[in-house]
């Protein structure tokens, strides 16, 4: 049955809305995290932590262990495609909630389009790129009226956030250009989300000069756990996302992402967003659906 659904015309798909529904789990969860105490950087760390670990227990057990030749490819892709946009994302979510910093993740689909194309692994495609532009005018219908959901506080963390899909971007295309080929997808996700983590302790030690440590009393660390159950999750049809359909497909999770993470803000935990906004998650749906009219 699995032999089969990998040659449906319909599995990159399946595999792009697992991946961004599991994602779009994390600014929801960061914003519990954070609410209790747990800095952004810390609960990055435990995050990636747990999800990597989850993973390399489950590549160990399935004959796929990470080569550790191929640990320069897991700490450069865990810097750039988690540890430095998570980063930001939830420095955006402790100060302006769960849904709308989200939006920063639907973004890297035309960058990395464009820089795909700068660099000629990807062909003009108009369908695509008409579907991928409406992508993008559905998040800019949220941001830029002045009468709209962003706030003029807000504002600023919004624009912070909006620097995590550049190097979410820049990640998708370092991983197509330098993808080991001798290594198998669940090896590489496992390594990149400990590698992640590597960043981030070094960063929690900077910055908060010292190491979150959980503990059996705290509600929050029950919290860090299901999010790194989740991340383990998420990554497993990441990397098989990226291996199947290529960088500018993979790149659209971050419409899903940004859906997913709306709605639990506001079915959750009661956040408003208004006519606009919905407006908007239906042109970003719409990008989808058009892009997904190419057959990969």
């Amino acid at each position: 049955m699995l032999a089969s659904l990998r040659q449906s015309r319909s599995y990159p798909l399946l595999l792009l809305i697992a991946t961004g529904v599991t994602l779009g789990l994390a600014p929801p969860f960061a914003k519990i995290a954070i609410g209790s105490g747990v800095s952004p950087i810390a609960f990055a760390f435990w995050q990636n932590l747990v999800g990597g670990l989850l993973l390399l227990a489950l590549a160990v057990m399935t004959g796929a262990r990470p080569p550790l030749r191929h640990l320069r490819f897991y700490v450069i892709s865990g810097l750039i495609t988690l540890a430095l946009p998570s980063l930001l994302i939830f420095l955006a979510v402790a100060r302006v909630g769960a849904g709308l910093p989200s939006i920063a993740y639907a973004f890297p689909a035309m960058l990395t389009y464009a820089f795909a194309l700068g660099l000629r692994m990807e062909k003009l495609i108009w369908t695509r790129a008409a579907g991928i532009g409406l992508g993008v005018v559905g998040i800019l219908i949220i941001l830029l009226p002045r009468t709209g959901p962003i706030s003029d506080a807000h504002l600023p963390w919004m624009l912070l956030a909006m620097l995590a899909p550049v190097s979410l971007a820049a990640g998708n295309i370092y991983r197509t250009r330098y993808w080991p080929k001798d290594a198998p997808p669940l090896a590489l996700a496992a390594g990149t989300l400990l590698g992640a983590a590597f960043w981030l302790l070094l960063g929690s030690l900077v910055l908060n000069g010292g190491l979150y440590l959980p503990s059996n009393t705290a509600p929050a660390d029950w919290v860090l756990l299901a999010a790194g159950f989740f991340s383990c999750l998420s990554f497993i049809p990441y990397f098989e996302l990226q291996r199947v359909a290529g960088p500018v497909y993979l790149s659209q999770i971050g419409y899903v992402m940004a859906a997913t993470s709306l709605g639990i803000g506001h079915f959750v935990f009661g956040e408003r967003y208004g006519l606009l906004v919905w407006s908007a998650v239906v042109v970003i749906i719409a990008g989808i659906l058009l892009v997904n009219r190419r057959k990969i």
